[in-house]
Parts: C-alpha cells; sequence; structure tokens
C-alpha cells in the first residue's frame, strides 16, 4: 500500500512539475519574442523597392517552370487585390522563367489594360502571338487583341 502512495506521489510532482516548466516556458516566451522584434521590418516584394538593380536580378534567372507559376499565381492575386503595378511585375517575371507560358501573358495583358495601358497590353499580346503562333491559346489572344486595337482608335 505504502509503494501505492510513494507511486501516485512520485505522478503528481512529475506532473507539477512539466506544469510549471510550460508555465515558466511560456512567461518567458513574450519577453524573448520582444527581444529579437525590435522595431518592424518593412516587407518588400520587388527588387525596385530595395534598390537592387533590375539588370543583376533578370541577369540570374534561367528556366524554372516551378517559379514561373508562383509568379504566375501571385500576379494573380496582385490583380485580384488591384495592385496592378506588383502583378505586371510578377507576370513579367514569370515570362522571365518561362517564355512560352499563356497564362503569364494573359495576366501581363490583363494587368497592363486594368492599369491603364492599352499599348502594353497590345503589345504583349502581339509579343506572344509572334514568339508562339502553335499555341491553343492563340484564337482567344487574337479575338482580345482586336477588341484591345478597336479600342485605341
Amino acid at each position: 500500500m505504502q509503494n501505492g502512495l510513494e507511486l501516485d506521489t512520485m505522478k503528481r510532482t512529475i506532473k507539477l512539475t512539466a506544469c510549471l516548466f510550460y508555465l515558466i516556458s511560456f512567461l518567458s516566451l513574450p519577453q524573448f519574442v520582444w527581444s529579437q522584434a525590435g522595431e518592424p521590418k518593412l516587407i518588400r516584394d520587388t527588387d525596385i523597392a530595395e534598390g537592387k538593380d533590375s539588370a543583376e536580378a533578370s541577369a540570374s534567372k534561367g528556366p524554372n517552370p516551378i517559379l514561373a507559376l508562383q509568379n504566375v499565381n501571385i500576379g494573380n492575386y496582385y490583380l485580384k487585390q488591384k495592385n496592378y503595378a506588383a502583378a505586371i511585375q510578377r507576370f513579367t517575371e514569370a515570362i522571365e522563367y518561362q517564355a512560352d507560358l499563356p497564362k503569364a501573358y494573359e495576366g501581363l495583358a490583363m494587368a497592363y489594360e486594368k492599369n491603364g495601358q492599352i499599348h502594353k497590353s497590345v503589345e504583349t499580346y502581339k509579343g506572344f502571338l509572334e514568339k508562339n503562333p502553335d499555341s491553343p491559346k492563340v484564337p482567344q489572344f487574337r479575338s482580345r487583341l482586336a477588341k484591345l486595337e478597336r479600342q485605341i482608335k
């Protein structure tokens, strides 16, 4: 019977010690987080905002379909947020990673159009059609191009 009581006491002691350990850890966490945080840092999405040379950034880019799709997805997000300048940058970067990606050209042309740069939108569609005449998107792009050219006139 005494061994059973000693075992219960040991279990309670272990549980109490664990609870105290977690409590002390939890209480000291905010101090650690605040001491590491300092002043908030600005998060920038563009190399231009950080003063990096765009030629330097584009020189290191090679074919990478995964990064191209990531940039397209981020560009689509920016389109939905109506941040057309950021969308343009992301779609342009996607094209640098994969030059035959119809989604990137379509998004870029749409971002230019929404940003009021109809001429650049037309150039984007024409550029895709010249580089990719066998793409299944050609009829859709030609139709959109014709509509945009009518707007310009």
